[in-house]
């Protein structure tokens, strides 16, 4: 059995890094391959997630930091170990020391070249290590913003030259990475998660329940959004249906929070939503999976890895970024599911193409 060495970000205690490593492990071990996460201690992708989260904080600001977390440090505590449990018991760790020994190193999916992210673009996520004689893939990875800088462009020049296929997950990362490369091949594929169908992710929810038998709106922010606010809010407003969300405290009178919920409790979440507000790329993506009615407020910065996703699949129009469009649209206009199901199907069916080019079960 031949064995794949992954990098990614399997230790950020977030909901779309996780599901999109379990995603990209299922797929692999499906086509027969023995498949191990290198267990990589990155501190500038945990520190965000720590009981008390104090990179680069200091004086005043420290203080502040430590009372907030301490007012939520059960709920923290709760949270930290279902990610911590959903780690050991579905991602397969390469814990132990190792030689690097593999037959394949791939990289991805995820903002594993954000390097805003990753100060700076690691050698770990740049498959800068190990035996020469491995070929080097990029699965989908991310930069996840729109531009890059000379200095950046230089970096990736240096950090990149020795991939042997990269795959990106934007066509913003292909147009980006081609400017740098104009004589290597970047392909577009879908997120790991888009590469297990509807009746998959299913099959991996069985037994995982929804704390609710009632109709609810499902509002997910990664980033501080005021106008998410107000969309849920008016969203509410017009259906009479509670808010359920996954911050720590509530900011609506008719809402609930899932803070702690466990990975694939988020997943079920969005799955039996009646609608679904987000800021968030991997809660548009089951949204699309599940066929909901989404709404998306895109991040300024970050934001075009969706604004990719529904441009691809034809639905550009879920995008509002403020309160003032979304007043304009019929919020409770159906998805044309049928065509979009037809589209993610192509895409799905080219992105495991293109993995099973690049890797292969069998020495030919």
């Amino acid at each position: 059995m031949k064995k794949i060495i992954i990098t990614t970000f399997q230790r950020a205690h977030n909901y779309g890094a996780m599901l999109q490593a379990l995603a990209l492990q299922n797929v692999l071990e499906n086509k027969g391959f023995e498949v191990r996460f290198l267990d990589y201690k990155d501190v500038n992708i945990e520190a965000p997630y720590r009981l008390f989260p104090l990179k680069g904080k200091k004086g005043i600001e420290a203080l502040k930091t430590i009372l907030r977390s301490v007012r939520y440090i059960e709920p923290n505590i709760i949270r930290r170990h279902r990610f911590l449990t959903f780690q050991e018991k579905k991602l397969h760790l390469e814990k132990k020391k190792t030689d690097f020994f593999a037959d394949y190193y791939i990289t991805g999916s995820d903002q594993v070249w954000n390097s805003d992210i990753t100060n700076g673009l690691s050698d770990i996520y740049t498959l800068n290590f190990g035996r020469k004689d491995v070929k080097r893939i990029s699965y989908g990875a991310s930069i996840g913003k729109g531009q890059l800088s000379v200095e950046e462009q230089t970096i990736f020049q240096n950090k990149l030259q020795y991939m042997n296929s990269i795959s990106v997950r934007e066509e913003t990362a292909k147009k980006l990475l081609e400017e740098i490369f104009p004589n290597k091949h970047i392909s577009v594929v879908l997120d790991p998660t888009l590469l297990l169908t509807r009746e998959e992710w299913g099959n991996l929810l069985e037994g995982i329940k929804v704390q609710n038998n009632k109709k609810y709106i499902l509002a997910y922010m990664v980033e501080e959004n005021q106008e998410f606010r107000k969309i849920a809010k008016n969203l509410e407003e017009k259906t009479g249906y509670p808010i359920f969300h996954f911050e720590k405290k509530n900011f609506w009178k008719n809402a609930k929070s899932f803070y702690t919920a466990g990975v694939l409790e988020f997943v079920n979440y969005i799955k039996n939503a009646e609608y679904v507000v987000t800021t968030s790329f991997h809660a548009t993506v089951f949204s699309i999976i599940f066929n909901k009615k989404f709404w998306i407020i895109p991040h300024e910065v970050t934001g075009s890895r969706v604004i990719d996703l529904v441009n691809s699949l034809e639905l550009s129009n879920r995008i509002v970024n403020t309160l003032d469009m979304f007043l304009k649209v019929d919020y409770n206009e159906d998805i044309n599911y049928e065509r979009v199901d037809k589209i993610l199907d192509i895409k799905r069916k080219q992105s495991l193409q293109w993995l099973e080019n690049e890797v292969k079960e069998k020495n030919e």
